[in-house]
């Protein structure tokens, strides 16, 4: 029956070669290179999902840093409109302080225009007399 299908004894010799070298190969290449594979793949899912925890992660502080910053934006905001309103308050002060100082430095200076002006008119009624003599002696010398 070998015969019949064309084999002779090199079949099972190098048949032997076969199984011996699928053995040694098993055991010194494929064996390793599959279990490389299977670690590198243990690998790429442990990365994945480490990456996925990062990312996660990631969101988390992001998202806490989103919500902090609108916290502090609030915060400065409040603070902000307190020191705007103290800061018109002041100046409402100080505006009614000056208008009260500048009230009072125009009643100062009318009053004092209006003593100059009755100063100068009684000045002016006592020289208008002298003044009024004056000329009445001068037109009086001269008709003489």
């Amino acid at each position: 029956m070998i015969e019949q299908l064309g084999l002779d004894q090199t079949f099972f010799i190098q048949f032997g070669i076969f199984i011996a070298l699928f053995l040694i190969m098993g055991n010194l290449f494929f064996k390793p290179f599959l279990k490389m594979i299977q670690l590198r793949h243990k690998r790429t899912v442990e990365d994945r999902e480490a990456a996925d925890k990062m990312m996660a992660q990631a969101n988390d502080k992001l998202e806490e840093y989103k919500r902090r910053l609108n916290e502090e934006r609030l915060a400065a905001r409040r603070e902000y409109e307190a020191l705007l309103a103290e800061t018109k308050k002041e100046e409402a002060v100080i505006l009614g302080k000056s208008r009260d100082e500048a009230k009072k430095i125009t009643q100062e200076a009318l009053d004092s225009v209006n003593q100059q002006r009755n100063q100068i008119k009684k000045e002016l009624e006592a020289d208008v007399e002298t003044m009024a003599r004056t000329i009445s002696e001068t037109l009086l010398q001269r008709r003489d």
